[in-house]
């Protein structure tokens, strides 16, 4: 077990072990949050952020409690949908090789 000590700045080192286990590197963004009494440290995804920017968007709307929660629910369903359907649309489109790409530009092709 590693200590760490808490900064002026209120800045902690995370100790080397635990960067490796997790693969840490710097840049990474980490949330603490409290689970009853104990503090828990988490690594940011894009999905914890999208799902931050929808619950903020939701409660300057004036979305509070349970229909929040429904809200929010509802908003990322409907966001996986989307996306679903995005990389779906992006599969089927037929990729050339780049210097094709380019032939067809310079031939007026497109």
């Amino acid at each position: 077990m590693e200590y760490t000590t808490i900064t002026s700045k209120g800045q902690v080192t995370v100790p080397k072990e635990i960067r490796e286990k997790f693969k840490w590197k710097e840049g990474t963004k980490l949330k603490f949050y409290l689970d009853g009494e104990e503090i828990k440290v988490k690594e940011v995804t894009l999905i914890d952020e999208m799902e931050d920017l929808l619950t903020k968007d939701l409660i300057d709307l004036g979305y509070t409690g349970k229909e929040l929660k429904a809200k929010v629910h509802e908003r990322k369903l409907a966001l996986s949908k989307a996306l679903d359907r995005f990389l779906e649309e992006r599969l089927q489109e037929e990729t050339v090789p780049f210097e094709d790409a380019i032939r067809s530009i310079e031939n007026g092709g497109i």
